[in-house]
């Protein structure tokens, strides 16, 4: 049952996040509303055909489920909803602005996961499902109505599962400078579960597998570890290019092709196989949610959790 908790969670972080990014970051910056009741905004979440409103904070705890492990101490749960609450709040303004007539949006396009009581019940089961809803209807409505701002701004707050000892600035992962979004300590990480996987491919399987991914690619088994060459790291030892004999691609789209928990990767010969050793879960930028957990543990609240992943940025009240 814990696999299949920690499976969601990682699909939540790494997959669904990533396809809003360049769209959130390119965008304006979203202006903090006074109050949610001056948002006329409704919620849907549709399953299985039918279609059902939600109320806002019934939503946050739902996203909270979906990605954030629910074992998690309070202080981190809190933080991720308040990082739910921003985020969603992001999203209905960037939408607003697409169709200032537009009001009622589904759980789909605010940008997170979302899962309903039942679902929560099927992945906890029915022994922790009342203490698992209890902690994360807390950590909803002890934060309420707080969202994170930058000079009175919504930030965009991405976060993702394992660090790899530091996090990620956007302006070398994305291309974009984000003031609140640079590399900053998260050591703990090193100590996750989910910290290190090490990979073993037969070469000649590898070679076919990228060929069919690249069928232009110049590369062969007996040359396999000349022509395989990792040409750009940032500053923290993500990969952001790799050279595929002939061709040039992204580190994130190298470890897409693989099924790689991160694109902060080597990639060595060992008697004769291809070792891929990858460290981390996810793109590397915002907040580490096993870093905060490792925080909270510690006897941070909150609060110093974010301002600690989010370099200048505040918790205001929209009340």
């Amino acid at each position: 049952m814990k696999k299949l908790i920690y499976k969601l969670l990682a699909v939540s972080v790494i997959v669904l996040i990533l396809p809003f990014i360049l769209t959130l970051i390119l965008s304006s910056n979203k202006k903090a509303y006074n109050s949610l009741e001056a948002m006329n905004f409704n919620i849907y979440y549709e399953k299985n055909g039918a279609k059902e409103k939600l109320d806002f904070d019934q939503y946050l705890i739902g996203v909270v489920a979906a990605n954030m492990p629910a074992g998690y101490h309070l202080e981190a749960l809190k933080a991720q909803a308040v990082l739910s609450r921003t985020y969603a709040l992001y999203n209905v303004a960037l939408l607003s602005e697409e169709n200032s007539h537009k009001s009622d949006y589904t759980t789909s396009e605010l940008g997170l996961s979302y899962i309903d009581p039942e679902e929560m019940e099927q992945y906890w089961g029915s022994d922790n499902y009342i203490m698992y809803f209890t902690k994360l209807e807390n950590s909803v409505f002890a934060t309420k109505e707080e969202v994170l701002t930058y000079k009175d701004d919504l930030i965009l707050p991405v976060f993702f599962g394992t660090g790899t000892g530091y996090t990620r600035n956007s302006r070398e992962a994305w291309g974009v400078d984000i003031p609140y979004l640079v590399s900053v300590s998260s050591k703990q990480d090193v100590t996750s579960i989910h910290y290190l996987r090490i990979t073993e491919y037969d070469v000649r399987v590898l070679v076919g597998l990228l060929r069919q991914v690249y069928p232009s690619i110049d590369i062969s088994e007996k040359t396999f570890f000349q022509d395989i060459i990792i040409s750009n790291r940032d500053s923290v030892g993500y990969v952001t290019e790799i050279d595929l004999g002939n061709l040039t691609v992204s580190g994130e789209e190298f470890a897409k092709v693989l099924g790689l928990n991160s694109n902060h990767f080597y990639i060595e010969d060992y008697e004769g196989k291809a070792r891929i050793i990858c460290t981390g879960v996810g793109h590397g930028v915002g907040l580490s949610q096993y870093g905060s957990n490792a925080m909270a543990e510690d006897g941070y609240t909150y609060d110093k959790i974010l301002t600690h992943y989010y370099t200048g940025a505040k918790i205001i009240n929209l009340d």
